[in-house]
């Protein structure tokens, strides 16, 4: 697991980008030498909030999948744990990551996490890490998800 405080080679990474989320902290820095973040989270959800959960979840899915500074994110249900969920994220910057961050569609989930989660994702629930082998990246995305309807 990558130490996110420091910088993997100062010599390969950009300098750490201020994110401004009360989910994710300041000073957020790359995992990966190529300069991307990489982020996995772990989701437990109050009992009658499933269904509010992964409506939220699907739209972010769809919007984030858009954004040209996505790598890859996925989220998906813990087999055999009935409130529990999974969420796996490639940004291609910190600055990426924070833009994610600051468009409505991420800010809505963040108000849905404030009634729906048992616990705030930062006791325990969200862990940067560092790919081991990185696959070969697509292109970035074109446009702005804000272009689609869903993701305003």
């Amino acid at each position: 697991m990558a130490d996110v405080s420091s910088p993997a080679s100062s010599a390969l990474v950009p300098a750490p980008t201020h994110v401004s989320s009360p989910q994710m902290p300041v000073g957020i820095q790359p995992t990966h030498p190529n300069g991307e973040v990489s982020v996995v989270i772990d989701y437990e959800v109050k009992a009658g909030f499933e269904e509010d959960f992964e409506s939220h979840f699907k739209r972010l899915v769809q919007c984030a999948r858009r954004d040209p500074g996505n790598v890859m994110f996925d989220v998906g249900k813990v087999i055999g744990a009935e409130r529990s969920y999974v969420s796996y994220a490639i940004w291609r910057s910190p600055s990426a990551l924070d833009a994610h961050l600051q468009r409505p569609y991420a800010k809505a989930l963040f108000q849905m996490f404030e009634r729906a989660l048992r616990r705030p994702i930062t006791q325990g629930g969200r862990r940067f890490i560092s790919d081991l082998s990185p696959a070969e990246r697509l292109p970035a995305a074109a446009g702005d998800p804000s272009d689609h309807i869903d993701c305003r």
